[in-house]
């Protein structure tokens, strides 16, 4: 009898932590092995919900920014409430955060500018159905993994841009903006010798996005399909061509073009030092305007596309990626995916991210939006150049390993240390991908 009992007893607790831990809308599921896995296209009552986002915050996209249109969104749909989180900052993206929440069972429901190719290799993310409201973006298929659509975003983002302080220019006496190295090196040196210093970045992830914007245009202009090529072996970071782009950008830092105690600054601190003419040339993504539009200062702010060795202007960026994403094993699959279409298909939001970020609608219809003088300077930029192709850990004809970012990083650092070998850091770059190349 007292047997029986304890039997009766132990499957009544463990129903009861069965429940629990079926309650949690946010984190992940084992599945049953018995069962055939779930395929993320279960239906559920999205009525008294709660959903978890994982929001991406910077100078431009606030807290602020992202709770008016949370609350938005849950008063225009009574039921569903929207828990925001977000990652520790100077970070380049949150994969290594959201890596960490997918090992501990607390993966969020929806996450944004995550690497996707990451996250469906760890079978985390559930697959977008292509309906009406998917066919509204342009170029959506080239974002597709294996025939699947696993991120909704609608934005062009041109990244290899050269911001330059008009006024600082003038005095230094340089009267074109350069087009190829050899310019831009004679232009880092009319200001140097005036006591300007040329070029500005810093320690963090801006260190990597650097080194790859000013180095990657004249790889990537010949072979838009570098990355899918590196898979097969075909090319390597330690080619001619990877070479003397890299030893190009060394020379910069051995030349003392670079501001000084740059590991010691981060992203946002960096931003202000150009913002208060402390440095001639930034190179920085379109999402800079949108600060330089809120910025007071005395000069005049201009662009250009980042020099190549020819002179052949090559832009490389985002398109349709940095979106959102919805967690495959989400308790609430369909109340997380219809935040996630709200926050970039709805127009009004849409819009706003447009306008607070310095992005393009990528919409069959695009969207609008009042555009600085800055801004419209780099959509004309956009208009003459070709279809961008990414870098770093953007697709250039196919995704890279995971992670790459991080190593283009330790790579800048090490070179804006003074680490002047150039084909031990390239060697660096293709000892990551083969070790990570599963």
């Amino acid at each position: 009898m007292r047997k029986w009992f304890t039997m009766c007893m132990t499957l009544l607790i463990l129903s009861s932590l069965l429940a629990a831990c079926g309650g949690n809308s946010s984190g992940t599921k084992t599945n049953d092995p018995a069962k055939p896995a779930d395929n993320g296209t279960k239906t559920t009552d999205t009525k008294d919900v709660e959903i978890v986002f994982q929001s991406w915050i910077t100078p431009n996209l606030t807290v602020a920014y992202y709770d008016s249109l949370i609350n938005r969104f849950e008063s225009e749909n009574p039921g569903i409430k929207v828990k925001r989180i977000q990652p520790p900052a100077n970070e380049g993206n949150p994969d290594s955060y959201l890596k960490s929440l997918l090992a501990s069972g607390d993966f969020p429901d929806v996450v944004q500018n995550a690497t996707i190719q990451m996250f469906v290799d760890a079978d985390a993310l559930l697959e977008i159905p292509i309906d009406d409201d998917i066919k509204k973006i342009n170029n959506y298929e080239a974002e597709m993994i294996n025939g699947k659509l696993y991120n909704i975003s609608a934005i062009r983002q041109p990244q290899s841009l050269i911001f330059y302080n008009k006024k600082l220019f003038a005095e230094a006496g340089i009267e074109s903006t350069p087009k190829t190295w050899a310019e831009l090196e004679a232009a880092a040196e009319k200001l140097k010798a005036k006591g300007i210093t040329p070029l500005l970045t810093a320690g963090d992830w801006t260190a990597g996005f650097t080194f790859s914007v000013m180095t990657s245009p004249d790889i990537y202009k010949d072979n838009k399909n570098w990355y899918a090529d590196r898979f097969d072996n075909k090319v390597k970071f330690t080619d001619p061509n990877w070479i003397e782009s890299a030893t190009y950008y060394t020379n910069l830092v051995k030349n003392g073009y670079f501001n000084k105690g740059v590991l010691s600054i981060d992203y946002t601190a960096v931003e202000q030092e150009f913002l208060k003419g402390n440095g001639a040339m930034y190179p920085m993504g379109s999402w800079f305007s949108a600060a330089e539009a809120n910025s007071k200062k005395d000069f005049e702010v201009g662009v250009f596309a980042t020099p190549t060795k020819d002179g052949t202007q090559y832009l490389l960026g985002g398109e349709n990626s940095g979106g959102y994403a919805v967690a495959k094993m989400s308790n609430h699959p369909e109340a997380a995916l219809k935040f996630a279409k709200f926050m970039m298909l709805d127009p009004e939001a849409h819009k706003g991210i447009l306008q607070a970020d310095a992005l393009f609608s990528n919409l069959k219809e695009p969207l609008k939006w009042d555009m600085s003088p800055l801004q419209t300077e780099i959509y004309e930029l956009l208009l003459k150049n070709p279809p961008m192709v990414g870098h770093m850990n953007n697709k250039v004809g196919r995704v890279p390993v995971s992670g790459i970012q991080d190593q283009y990083n330790k790579v800048a650092q090490n070179i804006l240390l003074g680490d002047t070998d150039v084909a031990k850091n390239m060697q660096s770059l293709d000892e990551y991908w083969d070790k990570n190349n599963k």
